[in-house]
């Protein structure tokens, strides 16, 4: 690391000593266990939810589910039979007629599903494969029907939700496209895709000459044209051309001022690279209060503000922008900031309780009945689907009700989608259930430590066991097959790739993988290298690692990788895993390693390998 460098981290480790917190060692460990929030873990029992099915529905419904998924109709049959709670055949009836491979279902048989269950989860699947089979001589079938509740009149309005900070949203409504008409802001819009093509394709100057025109001019509102040159910026900076993006980027705040939000960014780190200190600072600084950027890029700019007054000799203007980027304690900058001021995250992991009237009014809906019962027979994923369906219909002062079921449930992903919608409609951060700890295992145990690895499926997944993307990347850790098969040691193709959902299995081979990544050599634990490996894929690790100039510094590694999925991968999933850390009761090492300018390396603290307890290092077999 150069000497400015080594300067920055230093001068930022005295913050940190100063405030009379240590970056490591038994010290550091017995502090931050005092500091550290209050654990609150997800229930991984039913033992608090109401009653629904008897004990003997229960044993029943159990084994029909596991009869009818191998197909064994007539022994489920039997069972059913036995049923005194007829409450889930809706369900024991969707999974026979839309089994993959043992069961064709009839016209008919989907008409009366339909006539009974269309209120249920799946009846648009049902109603689509329904209307494919109807003869042309008989009427429609019952269309899908919305989730049943009861009059909201009629229920006592609950208190307002419990939980944390109110998030941090700029003072100032954007000015982007002001006194444009619909048809302007369709040709700004057009243009600006022609630019971003550009930019990528690695025509910058090209890029500028087309967007900086006399009739672009008339047509852009300041704040869109800066928007466009700061990618033009973030071009420049990716080819090194660091002059270049510093011109683009005054040009663009000239215009717009502390709104050319990526033209800040782009030309701050530029100007950075270049030692223009000066400039950087006033850049960052600028970005630090712009309504033009998100909480994480104003977090960012706070933060990089005070490395560039550090070295640029203002140490007195240091720690303003620290508290800037620590306004946003749950973003990645506003994690470091926080830390080097010695401040501990305002995280609150408590989840609201359900009471008795809060449980009255939910076993009036018939969907969370049922959720409730699938709950109980073991079938997580289809109570999943059925909560899913009415969180909509809920009023903001109903939504901890339900969040207070899926933590008694230990129903993860529901838990976090229902915390990212009070954080939207309510601006409450309810930490515990956005950084939920699922009850979760490994088939083989966990030989990763649970906080990087639910930092990684939080950010891969959001705790869908189900979850597929547009590439073929399945279940909690987003395995590609081929990925997976090379874990295992088998080939996963066909209908075998569906056993990826399966929460113990995708853990497993997904932790593997992290194995793997984490002991290649040109890795070695560095958790940065790992989590573009992970993202990207090693081999892109290894061309970026000789293309880009960083000059050693962690942080500008990670802003000067050309992904921008990567970039915001690494930030997140760090993110995560500090926040896991503090709700494990574990200390932040790599947090502090990064604040003292080294790189992080994972270091295990769920694994407590020597004699004295002390964590031990990545080295952990695949096998």
């Amino acid at each position: 690391m150069n000497t400015s460098l080594r300067w920055i981290a230093s001068a930022l480790t005295g913050i940190v000593f100063a405030t009379g917190l240590s970056l490591g060692g038994a010290q550091a460990q017995s502090e931050m266990a005092a500091l550290a929030p209050r654990v609150g873990p997800m229930s991984d029992s039913t033992s608090a939810l109401p009653a629904i099915l008897a004990r003997n529905d229960i044993a029943l419904y159990t084994e029909i589910f596991d009869l009818q998924n191998d197909g064994q109709w007539d022994k489920a049959d039997r069972l059913i039979a036995q049923l005194s709670d007829d409450s889930l055949m809706g369900h024991v009836l969707f999974q026979r007629y839309m089994h993959p491979t043992a069961y064709r279902s009839s016209y008919q048989e989907l008409k009366n599903w339909l006539a009974d269950y269309a209120d249920h989860p799946g009846a648009t699947r049902i109603y689509g494969l329904a209307l494919k089979r109807k003869p042309s001589s008989v009427g429609y079938p019952r269309k899908p029907q919305a989730v049943e509740m009861p009059a909201m009149d009629a229920v006592v309005a609950f208190d307002e939700p419990r939980g944390g900070s109110e998030t941090e949203s700029p003072a100032t409504e954007s000015r982007k496209y002001a006194g444009k008409s619909s048809s302007q802001r369709a040709k700004i819009r057009a243009i600006q895709s022609q630019i971003r093509s550009l930019v990528q394709r690695g025509n910058v100057t090209i890029a500028l000459k087309n967007l900086d025109t006399k009739a672009n001019r008339a047509l852009f509102d300041p704040v869109s044209f800066a928007e466009s040159l700061g990618v033009i910026a973030r071009g420049y900076f990716r080819y090194h051309e660091d002059q270049e993006a510093m011109a683009v980027a005054k040009m663009a705040t000239k215009l717009a001022g502390d709104d050319a939000a990526r033209a800040h960014w782009w030309g701050g780190l530029a100007a950075f690279r270049a030692k223009d200190w000066n400039t950087a600072a006033a850049h960052f600084a600028a970005l630090s209060l712009s309504v033009e950027a998100d909480d994480w890029l104003r977090a960012a700019g706070g933060f990089w503000a005070s490395r560039a007054y550090l070295v640029g000799g203002e140490p007195q203007n240091v720690s303003a922008m620290l508290q800037r980027a620590a306004e946003m304690p749950r973003t990645f900058y506003g994690l470091l900031a926080t830390r080097a001021l010695g401040q501990t995250p305002p995280l609150d992991f408590e989840m609201p309780v359900l009471s008795d009237t809060e449980t009255e009014f939910l076993l009036e809906i018939p969907a969370a009945r049922r959720a409730i019962a699938l709950i109980e027979t073991g079938q997580t994923n289809r109570a999943d689907e059925e909560l899913r369906r009415f969180v909509d219909e809920l009023p903001p002062s109903f939504v901890g009700t339900l969040l207070a079921l899926a933590d008694r449930a230990g129903l993860a992903d529901v838990a976090f989608r229902l915390g990212r919608d009070m954080e939207r409609r309510q601006k409450v951060s309810l930490d515990g259930a956005l950084y939920p700890v699922p009850g979760w295992e490994p088939e083989d145990g966990f030989g990763i430590d649970r906080a990087l690895i639910f930092a990684i499926v939080r950010q891969e997944s959001q705790f869908r066991s189900r979850a597929i993307s547009s590439a073929g990347a399945r279940g909690l850790m987003q395995l590609m097959p081929a990925t997976a098969g090379y874990m295992a040691g088998d080939r996963f193709h066909g209908s075998s790739r569906a056993e990826l959902f399966e929460p113990g299995l995708n853990l497993s081979l997904g932790q593997k993988y992290v194995h793997h990544v984490l002991n290649l050599a040109e890795i070695d634990g560095n958790l940065l290298y790992a989590l573009a490996a992970y993202n990207a894929g090693p081999g892109n690790l290894q061309r970026w690692r000789a293309k880009i100039d960083y000059a050693d510094d962690p942080l500008l590694f990670i802003e000067s990788l050309p992904s921008r999925e990567t970039r915001a991968y690494i930030e997140h999933v760090l993110s995560n895993f500090w926040i896991y850390r503090l709700r494990l009761k574990q200390n932040v090492d790599s947090l502090d390693m990064l604040i003292g300018g080294s790189w992080p390396i994972y270091v295990s603290q769920d694994q407590k390998g020597s004699p004295t307890g002390e964590p031990r290092t990545v080295r952990i077999s695949a096998e």
